[in-house]
């Protein structure tokens, strides 16, 4: 297959892992922030199909392709801020990834650091919106933009009250988006190392995501502390309310796999497959109370189980 071939071809030499991945970058560069795990994807297909020495190599090809774009519009010091930040957090999973072969694991590693991550920000900044007060109003044109067009679908929202949002959510979007490309970066190193090595193995893997109870009861707890919060003082905590955001969206990712595994085991069909995505816009909530949920009914082993049983 084609794509099999160039997967060889580019694990097949450093340079070529280099090249790669420099050009995984500039193309990410049309489609930023949600294409960033592109390039980081190439490194975790070197770190898994050729060791460290590969995953070398393709971290300073993406590196180079990023420096070399946003050096001269940030300079030096964002710029390098900028390469990490797209780079290190799929590196580090990617390395869990190799060394334990379990993308659940790296599942909840990622999402466990993405929670510290929004508490770290709120221990250290104190006041993260604060912090982000003075560049609102260099997003006002922007802002401006965004009100007329949600009125022009009956939406009315002033730029303050988009600015006051877009602070509010600015940090918990930080980490979770952190996260998510993080994943979307080892999704697609293992696919791509699978197509080498073992076919479905990413599959196999993404179908069988759980983020487990330790997880599920830190997200009752923050939970339960943003009510009391808002309860006592008429305001909810913003630090376990940002907490809450990013760890419903991994059980969103959660729910999504329990999809994909009643699809596997035949217990669904197509269809709800594609309602599945569909609700990831609309009802995004529906699916994070499948996947939290799933914690503890464990939906896949129990109609694998059922099938298991009824095999003769």
């Amino acid at each position: 297959m084609p794509m099999t071939g160039l997967i060889h071809w580019v694990t097949g030499h450093p340079a070529r892992a280099f090249l790669a991945a420099g050009l995984a970058a500039l193309i990410s560069l049309f489609a930023l922030p949600m294409a960033a795990w592109l390039p980081a994807g190439v490194v975790v297909l070197g770190l898994l199909a050729g060791g460290p020495v590969l995953a070398f190599a393709a971290a300073l090809g993406a590196a180079t392709g990023l420096l070399w774009v946003f050096l001269p519009a940030f300079g030096p010091g964002p710029a390098l801020i900028i390469a990490i930040a797209v780079l290190m957090p799929s590196y580090l999973a990617a390395s869990a990834l190799a060394a334990t072969r379990s993308l659940s694991f790296v599942f909840q590693a990622a999402t466990i650091g993405a929670g510290l991550l929004v508490l770290a920000i709120h221990g250290l900044l104190g006041d993260p919106q604060g912090v982000l007060m003075p560049y609102i109003g260099a997003l006002e044109p922007m802002l401006q933009r965004a009100s007329d067009l949600f009125s022009q679908f009956g939406i009315e929202s002033s730029p303050q009250e988009l600015g006051a949002a877009t602070l509010h959510s600015a940090w918990r979007t930080l980490a979770w988006m952190v996260l998510l490309h993080a994943m979307l970066a080892q999704f697609a190193g293992l696919w791509a190392f699978g197509q080498l090595r073992e076919p479905g193995l990413f599959g196999r893997e993404f179908r069988q995501l759980k983020l487990g109870r330790v997880v599920a009861w830190v997200a009752v707890a923050a939970f339960a502390a943003s009510l009391g919060a808002q309860l006592a003082f008429g305001q909810p905590w913003q630090a376990a309310d940002d907490l809450v955001f990013v760890l419903a969206a991994a059980f969103l990712v959660q729910a999504l796999a329990v999809v994909h595994g009643l699809r596997e085991l035949q217990v669904i069909g197509v269809l709800p497959v594609i309602l599945a995505y569909v609700a990831v816009v609309l009802l995004p909530m529906a699916l994070v109370g499948i996947g939290f949920a799933d914690t503890w009914v464990r939906f896949r082993e129990r109609y694998g189980r059922r099938q298991g049983g009824a095999a003769p």
